[in-house]
């Protein structure tokens, strides 16, 4: 009985012991993300761009469009809103107002607006273009405008005249054929100037009958073309293609080369 009593007090023992030297497995944690709050919405700054971004060696008088961009910089991780602001292409002469929608989270977008007209010899236009935010805060953007000047206009007028002639020569060709010749002027223009028309005429046939004819040269431009042709026979006294000319008489008067098909026909 004694034995028996002490094997049990032995394997009570072993139990505990071994009870004991167990440690319960820790219940897993998830890890948790904290949530990022929504900072007031608030613009923080603008930039501004212009293009062209230079008017130097630009004709006065010549029309233009001048694009003005704003790019919108608001605070980040922001809840989103509406910035209500003004702007201007004349240095605050006058403004017109405007707005841009930023969705949760958005930080940049842009808006642009131009200012179209002449180049004026003061130079007032065009002006300085901005920006001004009313809501949800107020802030100036920088002014800017195109660098440079304009040139003063020169007078329009025409300084020289080339003309040439399709095909340029009929060596080859048979007699009795029927051709069309296809003449190309060239109008030079002195730099600079408003623009204007160009009245002339030309002939096919040294003059025995001429074509009046026109055409617009708008401001700053210093070449115009202009073509026309000639049809008929090749006739063996080569009284075909004759010799060609084109005179202006506006803005001023100006004669062209005289030019004809080289060669003969056989």
């Amino acid at each position: 009985m004694k034995k028996i009593m002490a094997s049990f007090v032995v394997l009570i023992s072993v139990f505990l012991l071994a009870s004991c030297g167990a440690s319960p497995s820790a219940p897993a944690v998830a890890p948790t993300t904290q949530p990022v709050s929504p900072v007031p919405f608030k613009v923080v700054s603008i930039a501004m761009g212009v293009n062209p971004a230079s008017i130097a060696g630009m004709a006065c008088g010549h029309t233009i469009t001048v694009t003005y961009t704003a790019t919108f910089h608001v605070a980040a991780n922001s809840s989103g809103g509406t910035v209500q602001f003004i702007y201007t292409v004349n240095n605050g002469r006058s403004t017109t107002p405007a707005s841009l929608n930023f969705g949760p989270r958005e930080t940049i977008k842009t808006y642009s607006f131009i200012w179209q007209g002449t180049l004026s010899s003061d130079n007032v236009y065009p002006g300085l273009g901005g920006v001004l935010t009313s809501s949800p805060n107020e802030v100036h953007s920088p002014s800017v405008k195109p660098t440079g000047t304009c040139v003063s206009s020169a007078a329009f007028q025409v300084t020289n005249i080339d003309l040439l002639v399709s095909p340029s020569s009929i060596v080859g060709m048979s007699c009795n054929s029927s051709m069309t010749f296809t003449y190309t002027v060239t109008f030079h223009l002195a730099p600079n100037s408003r623009g204007g028309t160009i009245q002339f005429m030309y002939t096919t046939n040294n003059g025995r009958s001429s074509t009046n004819s026109s055409v617009t040269a708008s401001a700053g431009t210093t070449t115009v073309t202009y073509k026309f042709t000639s049809s008929g026979v090749l006739y063996p006294d080569h009284t075909f293609p004759g010799i060609a000319e084109v005179i202006t008489t506006s803005p001023n008067q100006v004669n062209s080369p005289q030019v004809k098909p080289a060669g003969q026909c056989s």
